[in-house]
């Protein structure tokens, strides 16, 4: 804090003794180190002053990629490739990191005997067959 106001304090005071210098000179004073000669008598305490120029900051672009969707492509062929990796992790996990081959067929019990419901109620009858072509049919006899 004491240091800020000594700081404070001395750029003021360093100012006032540059303008007094600057008015017994009859110097103009400048921020730019530029003396400035008038053509005519000044209309004000205060017209020796240069007035600053301000200008606006040059504003940059980036440049477009040629493909402007290839920030969309590239996230998914991220999302794709570990897709990819995770599927091959969950078969090697469920395979127990077997090998890459398919795994053999089961072997069926071959069947020995009648099903449960063949036991339960017995053979199934066949089911007649019907007519298989419309001569067939018509062939039939007529009901009454």
């Amino acid at each position: 804090m004491r240091v800020e106001r000594l700081l404070t304090v001395s750029l003021l005071l360093f100012g006032l003794g540059m303008a007094a210098v600057a008015a017994a000179d009859e110097r103009p004073l400048s921020g730019t180190g530029a003396d400035i000669t008038p053509t005519e008598e000044p209309a004000g305490p205060w017209s020796w002053l240069k007035k600053p120029s301000i200008t606006m900051p040059k504003l940059t672009f980036p440049k477009m990629p040629a493909d402007p969707l290839a920030p969309v492509k590239a996230s998914a062929r991220k999302v794709s490739d570990g897709t990819k990796k995770a599927w091959e992790g969950t078969k090697e996990l469920f395979t127990f990191g077997g090998s890459k081959e398919p795994a053999p067929e089961a072997h069926v019990a071959a069947k020995e005997g009648p099903s449960l419901f063949e036991r339960m109620f017995g053979p199934k009858e066949p089911e007649p067959e019907g007519p298989r072509t419309v001569n067939e049919f018509l062939k039939q006899p007529r009901p009454e």
